[in-house]
């Protein structure tokens, strides 16, 4: 099936995020519960039959897919007592990333991302934990997640504005939908259509070419 070998190709399995940091099933689900770790970005029921010489069999699986990320995220949360602490350094990596995005010019009028970030960050990271990050994102860790929805926020502006953008404009909204690409994910087969990376990436680089290409 062509979402098994998606999954399988970006994503990791429960069994080897499990076997990689040396955690229990158990140990996973308290880290889950306690609001320290995110749930699974995909999971899967899986029905199958089987037919050979041997005759008919019947098996049921259920598989969890985590982000390439997930490991990286475990091993800090690992070392946190309460869910707290675990949004701290949460909430200290997005912050510290959207400040690094400034300074190479990714600059947007909106308030979300200028002035109270905090005022959002509680809706970010239950996003986060719910596994929502870690599906539409590379990594599911909080640069990325800072990079996607600085990059969204600036290439809806862009989209917004009535006029016929400048080379300057142009310039800028490739930036950000380069950004954007950077730090999503391809989607599932059966979400691409409807994802932001073919409304805000395939879309935008179709309608508005490149500097280059003009």
């Amino acid at each position: 099936m062509e979402l098994i070998h998606y999954l399988h190709t970006y994503f990791i399995t429960k069994e080897h995020l499990l076997r990689e940091s040396r955690l229990s099933q158990t140990e996973l689900n308290e880290l889950i519960e306690k609001r320290l770790m995110p749930k699974a970005a995909y999971r899967l029921a899986l029905n199958l039959k089987c037919d050979s010489f041997f005759g008919a069999h019947c098996d049921n699986s259920n598989l969890e897919f985590y982000p390439q990320g997930a490991l990286v995220w475990l091993g800090v949360v690992s070392q946190l007592r309460d869910e707290a602490q675990a949004f701290d350094v949460f909430s200290h990596r997005y912050k510290r990333q959207i400040n690094r995005l400034k300074t190479q010019g990714f600059t947007t009028k909106n308030t979300k991302l200028n002035g109270n970030i905090d005022s959002h960050l509680s809706s970010e990271w239950q996003y986060f934990l719910d596994g929502i990050y870690g599906l539409c994102t590379k990594t599911g860790l909080p640069e990325d997640i800072a990079n996607k929805e600085a990059a969204i926020i600036i290439i809806n502006e862009y989209l917004a504005l009535e006029h016929d953008l400048s080379k300057t404009e142009l310039v800028k909204l490739h930036q950000a939908v380069n950004l954007l690409d950077d730090a999503s994910t391809q989607f599932a087969p059966h979400e691409r259509e409807q994802s932001s990376r073919k409304r805000l990436i395939e879309n935008v680089r179709a309608k508005f070419p490149a500097p280059s290409e003009l």
